[in-house]
């Protein structure tokens, strides 16, 4: 091999090393961030303080959380925040640490999400932090693996690489709270149903030492489906959540359906439901019954529940609103007649003569 060659081979080598070197830099962060440091300093020692949270993106989603006397709301559906979500985000934004710098070229911020929230392409989510005369903004972009994000402070140059990862949806429906009723299927003594379309019926049980529901309003000529079908329908009101919210109409809700479960205790909870294409919507109410079960101790060591206060609690908490929940939830509360009756005995006879058939041939 000539010397021009080896010549020519050494640029070469020189040249790709040098591009490796160009890319990497522009791949990689223009310079390490202060080892740790906090992003928006000095918010941990203010995070009682804190009476505002506002989360905007470009394409007008936004999301006010307010401190009122009474607790957090979320000012868009004039309704509690949920206190757990409201308090992790502040956690995770005062625990923000930067682990590295990775652009100041505004260019570049797009490829991050970390741009100005302005507009309708823009993907950044803006967090304002307020605590009274002090605000402290943020920019959030898109998550990074295995448990970061990429932030830029509001005004600032520099986009960052930063732990922990920060969800902050700024759409309302993600911070309303979601609790709405949690009843315990085994204090259910009575749930009366009566759907917008479709018979009325009522299951009943005289113990509450584990006694399966019984259904009346049988049409003649069916039986009931199992136990196990029946008492599902009980469990309805445990752990029932929201949606979204809105206010309430005046008047009743268009074609409602109704139902009415009544405890062991007395508590009675009211609900009137209504499916609006893909969304179903409930509006509830509670009430003392004034005569209470004669088995309502049976089968119980536990203390009997306040159900003035449980029910004072409840309508507190629901008054004025109407509560978008989980189709499925919504389908449990107001089942069909026919979907508690076990199959016409004629219909079992006809798929026992299919099987043989098909197992004939």
């Amino acid at each position: 091999m000539n010397t021009r060659r080896l010549i020519g081979l050494a640029l070469a080598a020189l040249l790709v090393a040098a591009a490796a070197v160009w890319v990497s830099s522009r791949n990689g962060p223009e310079r390490p961030a202060a080892a740790q440091a906090p992003v928006l300093a000095s918010l941990g020692d203010a995070i009682d303080a804190v009476n505002e949270v506002r989360l905007t993106r470009g394409d007008a989603s936004q999301t006010t959380l307010q401190r009122r006397a009474n607790g957090w709301f979320v000012a868009q559906r004039n309704y509690r925040a949920d206190p757990r979500k409201l308090r992790a985000l502040l956690i995770g934004l005062s625990s923000l640490r930067a682990i590295e710098q990775k652009t100041s070229d505004p260019a570049r911020y797009p490829m991050l999400e970390v741009e100005d929230a302005a507009g309708a392409q823009a993907r950044s989510v803006r967090i304002d932090v307020v605590a009274g005369a002090r605000t402290w903004s943020l920019l959030l972009g898109k998550a990074a693996e295995p448990d970061g994000c990429f932030v830029r402070v509001a005004g600032a140059p520099a986009a960052l690489l930063a732990r922990p990862r920060i969800d902050a949806d700024p759409q309302p429906t993600h911070w309303i709270d979601p609790e709405l009723l949690d009843v315990a299927a085994g204090r259910v003594q009575q749930v009366a149903v009566r759907p917008a379309e479709g018979a009325p019926y009522s299951l009943v049980r005289e113990r509450r030492d584990g006694a399966d529901l019984t259904l009346r309003g049988i049409p003649p000529g069916r039986k009931p489906a199992a136990a196990a079908v029946l008492d599902a329908v009980a469990g309805a009101l445990a752990r029932l959540s929201a949606q979204d919210v809105r206010p309430s109409t005046a008047g009743e809700l268009r074609h409602a359906s109704r139902a009415s479960f009544r405890t062991f205790e007395g508590l009675r909870v009211d609900l009137q439901g209504d499916r609006e294409g893909s969304e179903a919507w409930i509006r509830i109410s509670a009430n003392v019954d004034p005569k209470p079960s004669p088995s309502a101790k049976e089968g119980s060591a536990k203390p009997a529940p306040d159900v003035a206060a449980e029910a004072a609690a409840i309508n507190e908490r629901v008054r004025d609103f109407d509560f978008q929940v989980p189709v499925y939830q919504y389908d449990q509360i107001y089942r069909q007649l026919r979907d508690l009756l076990a199959p016409p005995a004629d219909s079992k006879i006809t798929a026992a003569t299919r099987r043989y058939k098909q197992e004939s041939k």
